[in-house]
């Protein structure tokens, strides 16, 4: 929803301008969303059946965690600590370490990852999905399920999505 105070674009059902906190409460509704944009806006995390993510240690080391994608045949993992998830570590985490002179099996996956993500639940608005990645600039988001646990969404489970 754009803001009709400073045009700044706000997530759908923002009641608030995250740009100059102008109220968007009352502003009229736009024509319903067709195609495409339906989707975005009416769809749910949940549509895009996100499954449970694999894990690692934040103390096991690189080498273990690349192993384990390959195997997986994942473009992440999710890195929990003492339990609770801390991070993720994606193949762009793993290239930024690429350059270190250290061998990945001497260095571990908490020195590597991006930590305290947002975690989104499958409730949440595909359009939520689209903003995490969007200000975040990565492809994978952690989803807390419903069933206890996490899994992950990628941009390539958003478009499969979009395309069906």
């Amino acid at each position: 929803m754009r803001c009709p105070d400073c045009g700044h674009a706000n997530i759908a059902g923002a009641d608030d301008c995250s740009a100059c906190g102008a109220s968007l409460v009352n502003i009229p509704a736009k024509p319903a969303a067709k195609g495409l944009e339906r989707k975005i806006l009416e769809g749910s995390v949940a549509d895009l059946s996100p499954k449970k993510a694999m894990t690692v240690s934040s103390e096991d080391s690189l080498e273990t965690a690349v192993a384990a994608m390959r195997k997986a045949k994942v473009g992440c993992v999710l890195v929990t600590e003492n339990g609770r998830l801390s991070g993720v570590l994606s193949e762009w985490e793993l290239l930024q370490h690429s350059a270190e002179s250290a061998p990945l099996s001497s260095v571990p996956v908490k020195r590597a990852l991006r930590s305290n993500p947002a975690v989104l639940r499958e409730t949440d608005q595909l359009a939520e999905m689209f903003h995490q990645m969007a200000i975040s600039g990565h492809r994978h988001v952690p989803v807390a399920l419903s069933a206890g646990g996490y899994g992950v969404v990628s941009a390539r489970d958003l478009l499969r999505y979009l395309c069906k």
